[in-house]
């Protein structure tokens, strides 16, 4: 007898390397995609929608794309532009071209909901940004929480942060919709900064690509280029993958390993505010709300990640 395939539903704010995790998902076999959710995040909601679109008519996802939501729950909009620049997705090289002006008809988050109570106990939900449409969701349809089989997240950090000292990107962008999203009992699996620094790219990387001699791995090599770039000008520092981990343990949960801890998210702090606290007494100190991820088979997962874009490029 075949095996199910998992729904999932993915959340994200493309971003090159949400670009590389709808790569991973549209080719993986084992999964049924249901769905994707659009978020500011690397760049404002049409930014991203934009950059989404680009990406599904380049690769030829099939995948529905509904725009989602603008502005955080609370506090002013923040992006990763002075980074990432305007589009939140730099090159070295050619411009993804345009896609349609838009997608799937309605609001994101009407469509999650939707897409939950459709397939109750069934959905695997991706998030690989800020949480708003998420939040939103559950504040809209409290019930869709005890349909949700599990929300795997590129999110926080059980140490340091990237965005500031404390906090991780895609939660120091909305706290209060990650405070939401963990308090709302919902079995969670995070993937954090510490997890993701595990996951080293570099120049060779990049050549790999180059090497495989067609257009569209021309292409995303200029994007990985500039991406291993942020961290030195000329690609010399290893720099961590991010959101793709979500879509590799999907395809080999054998690579990661997890600690059982209580993730609070601080929202007051003057110098720690969007910081994941992990508390990992438990369930002495406190009860057990997320899977933390701790350690990866760093070499081997970026290993099946080339394998598998010279498997969609060439």
């Amino acid at each position: 007898m075949d095996k199910p395939l998992k729904k999932i539903w993915l959340d994200t704010d493309p971003g090159f390397d949400d670009w590389l995790t709808m790569l991973l998902l549209g080719s993986n076999p084992e999964v049924d995609w249901l769905g994707v959710s659009i978020v500011t995040g690397n760049a404002p909601v049409d930014i991203t929608y934009d950059n989404a679109l680009r990406i599904k008519a380049h690769d030829g996802l099939s995948v529905p794309v509904y725009r989602g939501c603008e502005q955080p729950l609370a506090g002013a909009i923040e992006t990763a532009q002075r980074i990432l620049g305007d589009s939140g997705m730099p090159t070295t090289g050619a411009i993804l071209p345009p896609g349609a002006a838009v997608d799937a008809p309605g609001h994101a988050v009407d469509a999650l909901i939707a897409a939950v109570r459709t397939h109750p106990g069934e959905i695997t939900v991706i998030a690989i940004a800020p949480m708003t449409n998420i939040a939103t969701a559950l504040a809209k349809a409290p019930d869709i929480a005890g349909k949700i089989v599990e929300i795997i997240l590129m999110g926080g950090s059980t140490d340091q942060g990237n965005h500031t000292a404390a906090a991780e990107f895609n939660i120091y962008a909305d706290p209060e919709a990650a405070d939401v999203v963990f308090r709302a009992g919902i079995p969670l699996r995070m993937f954090g900064l510490n997890l993701c620094r595990q996951l080293l790219v570099t120049n060779v990387e990049v050549e790999r690509l180059r090497a495989l001699g067609t257009a569209r791995a021309t292409m995303l090599a200029g994007y990985l280029e500039a991406y291993v770039r942020i961290r030195s000008s000329d690609g010399s520092v290893p720099m961590p993958m991010y959101d793709p981990v979500v879509a590799l343990y999907l395809e080999a949960p054998e690579l990661f390993q997890f600690l059982p801890a209580h993730v609070a998210i601080e929202l007051k702090g003057e110098l720690t505010r969007g910081m994941t606290v992990c508390e990992f007494r438990v369930p002495r100190r406190a009860p057990v709300t997320t899977q933390v991820a701790h350690l990866a088979d760093g070499p081997a997962a970026i290993e099946l990640l080339m394998q598998r874009l010279s498997a969609i490029l060439a």
